[in-house]
């Protein structure tokens, strides 16, 4: 556990159309500068969540995994990084891949597979976990790291 992290969400049997309007909300919450850490198995769901993401950051590019290409960029409200390090082993400060870089204050940056890069990417503003229930059902759950970005996810509820 990360200090000052606030689990928001935990949820069993969440649907894809859940996974959507929960993607939703969270793209609600997100500020330019915020980094989001997307963990779990191969189709648990992480690129439906960065789509429903984009989808309320007002991207109208079609959202892909970036599994060989490492990183997509879109234009929305703000600007959209979408990393996938699947294919790493470890990433460090000196590599090419600069993922700091990704990060800044003028973009969300959500980091699909993100343990290979940890040590470059910085500290996340969320962390979402998913694992596979059945074949139709997930388990979720998202922490909000610091007060600010939990009264976020409070006020996205509100705007739902």
């Amino acid at each position: 556990m990360v200090t000052g992290e606030h689990l928001v969400l935990s949820d069993d049997g969440v649907t894809l159309e859940d996974i959507e309007r929960i993607g939703r909300r969270l793209g609600g919450a997100l500020r330019a500068g915020d980094l989001v850490l997307l963990e779990g198995p191969l189709g648990a769901g992480k690129t439906t969540l960065v789509r429903a993401v984009a989808e309320a950051l007002e991207v109208t590019d079609p959202v892909r995994s970036p599994s060989f290409t490492l990183a997509n960029i879109y234009a929305g409200r703000m600007l959209v990084h979408h990393l996938d390090l699947y294919r790493l082993e470890h990433v460090d400060e000196a590599d090419a891949l600069a993922l700091e870089d990704y990060g800044g204050e003028t973009a969300v940056t959500l980091v699909e597979w993100p343990e290979a890069g940890l040590s470059a990417l910085g500290d996340p503003t969320w962390r979402v976990r998913m694992d596979h229930e059945s074949p139709s059902t997930r388990r979720l759950e998202i922490w909000a790291v610091g007060e600010g970005a939990r009264v976020r996810w409070e006020e996205a509820d509100a705007d739902e």
